[in-house]
């Protein structure tokens, strides 16, 4: 019998040459035998990165393209995917995975010790020996660009209302449909999807006790079915687990990795983007150093939330000691979209890194949460926007001015009436305005996403 615990040491042994920075990650992940799962994938949770893998699936891969399919799931950790939040719909989620694919598997070059995944035999149109990795030149798309590029270029190729789905028992939906009449979540909670080893970072995790669970899978009657059935998972999970702690640690294991010059056969394309991956769209330490001095204390206290960024694991870090807490405002007005509202999370909780949290959204008006407490990570799964209806910056002021609050962040679109400078006399104001927002009428600090 084939001992596959054996068979993986063998090609983690081989990782120290041909991707150290990948070696590096992979022997600090929690590391499962799943047969439930399809191929392969990683997922982050809890603050812990974890690479599930069927062993029947790995042990029938040549030993070259074990080594192919460990970088390529590395490189989801190293380029943050799967710890950026994307999103909840699952139809929407598929065409993202694509993307993040494309982006990664261009980057790993096929040479002696390395080499993709072929099928082992026919399935569907896809013969024996065909590649069954996704590559931009399947869509005539150039190599080397970043998942959101391709991500823009699969959206203008293959508008969601043309790509059709097949929804599986328990959906209770038709046998297929266009995506701009479905919602990926069905009328249940989605269960089992797991990620694929030819591309797929992140697993779903869904309800334990529902009594159905939706299956979506892509027709290969649409253009874009016909090129990626087979090549990727369509029970791509929806659970993407923002954690900055991970994001953090993975920083880490880079900066490592530049100091020493261990990429090993990577190639200068993708140790450039490796390195454009680990810069943070917003840095809050310098924001709210720079911004708000007076309330942020230079003194500095050991965290387990980062390890130490000189010696690394498993010496501690550091982080600021807060003062004063801050009031963030999120903007929940029906002009904001879902992607805006999961950046919203994201930024939250790195404003919490630094310093105590109180949280807000507003509309018309400023929606109180059932219970005011601190915000701290641990609590972001149980945070809840209220709203959705127009937009006025107005109420938070004189929320503010009721709660006695002298440092703001709001987090917004910034579509609404302009702000007079007499309303925010007083207070510390820092405005977040998402790509192509307005930030016209803002009087304070203001910081644009990238």
């Amino acid at each position: 019998m084939v001992d596959v615990e054996t068979i993986f040491k063998g090609t983690l042994c081989r990782l120290v040459c041909y991707s150290p920075v990948s070696f590096n990650l992979l022997v600090g992940m929690t590391i499962i035998q799943n047969e439930h799962m399809e191929t392969m994938g990683v997922c982050v949770k809890n603050g812990r990165i974890t690479l599930m893998y069927n062993p029947q699936f790995f042990a029938g891969l040549d030993e070259d393209e074990r080594t192919f399919v460990l970088i390529h799931e590395m490189m989801h950790v190293l380029l943050h995917h799967c710890t950026h939040r994307m999103s909840g719909d699952r139809i929407r989620a598929y065409k993202e995975n694509v993307a993040m694919d494309l982006a990664i598997n261009c980057m790993i070059h096929e040479e002696t010790g390395i080499a993709m995944p072929r099928f082992k035999e026919n399935i569907g149109e896809k013969k024996k020996g065909d590649i069954q990795c996704l590559l931009p030149s399947m869509f005539k798309f150039p190599d080397n660009l970043s998942f959101e590029q391709y991500l823009a270029l699969l959206d203008k190729k293959f508008p969601d209302p043309k790509i059709k789905f097949v929804f599986g028992p328990g959906s209770n939906q038709s046998d297929s449909s266009d995506s701009s009449d479905k919602s990926g979540k069905g009328k249940g909670n989605g269960k089992g999807g797991q990620s694929n080893g030819d591309g797929d970072a992140g697993q779903s995790n869904g309800d334990e006790d529902a009594d159905y669970e939706v299956v979506i899978d892509i027709s290969e009657d649409c253009a874009l079915g016909k090129i990626t059935k087979h090549r990727i998972d369509a029970k791509h999970g929806e659970n993407y687990d923002e954690d900055a702690f991970i994001d953090d640690y993975v920083r880490n294991v880079v900066e490592q990795t530049i100091r020493n010059q261990q990429w090993g056969h990577l190639g200068a394309n993708a140790v450039e983007m490796i390195k454009k991956a680990q810069e943070q769209p917003l840095n809050w330490g310098d924001i709210l150093r720079l911004k708000m001095g007076p309330f942020i204390s230079f003194a500095k206290e050991p965290t387990r939330r980062r390890w130490n960024k000189h010696y690394g694991k498993p010496f501690l870090g550091s982080t600021i000691k807060s003062v004063e807490p801050v009031a963030v405002y999120a903007d929940t007005s029906g002009s904001v979209g879902s992607a805006d509202l999961s950046r919203f999370i994201v930024e939250i909780e790195r404003i919490a890194y630094y310093t105590g949290v109180y949280l807000w959204s507003f509309d018309t008006s400023v929606k109180d949460p059932d219970k005011e407490e601190l915000f701290s990570r641990c609590a972001i799964e149980s945070i809840e926007f209220k709203g959705r209806g127009g937009t006025s910056f107005l109420p938070i002021f004189e929320h503010v001015k009721s709660k006695n609050i002298s440092q703001v962040v709001i987090l917004t679109d910034g579509y609404a009436e302009n702000v007079d400078a007499s309303q925010v006399e007083g207070l510390e104001v820092i405005w977040v305005i998402t790509k192509g927002g307005n930030t016209k009428g803002k009087p304070g600090t203001v910081v644009e996403m990238n």
